[in-house]
């Protein structure tokens, strides 16, 4: 099993490193927020920017279907930047990051876009305007 590292964590955006070998598996209770909660009927996290080093074919699933499959070596996607979308395939379904047999390193970039509930979002916007 592969081991999960949050490189990053906000109220809007995750970052998570998945290295090793074997299945490394991403739900929404990884990259909440402290004090965020989560509403499956409306919820979207897509993945906005990839970078990996991987010495086999690996993949990103979500749903069981295959969302991105890296070819062994080193890459950067940056789905937003580069191509303005993001990978929002099965957008509200756990990841599962397949590394093979081989050691590997993929790091996943993701937008909170819809569904993670902010308790101080209001306040937070009165007391800055």
């Amino acid at each position: 099993m592969a081991n999960i590292y949050i490189l990053k964590n906000s109220r809007r955006q995750a970052a998570v490193k998945i290295t090793g070998t074997g299945y490394g598996n991403v739900s929404w209770s990884d990259i909440k927020y402290a004090d965020q909660t989560y509403s499956t009927a409306n919820a979207s996290w897509p993945i906005t920017d990839i970078v990996y080093d991987v010495g086999n074919a690996a993949n990103v699933t979500r749903n069981s279907n295959i969302v991105f499959s890296m070819n062994a070596g080193q890459n950067y996607v940056g789905f937003t930047k580069d191509l303005g979308v993001s990978l929002d395939e099965q957008g509200n379904a756990n990841v599962v990051v397949n590394l093979g047999t081989t050691q590997g390193t993929v790091i996943l970039q993701f937008s909170k876009t819809a569904g993670f509930n902010d308790p101080d979002y209001n306040a937070n916007l009165a007391y800055k305007s």
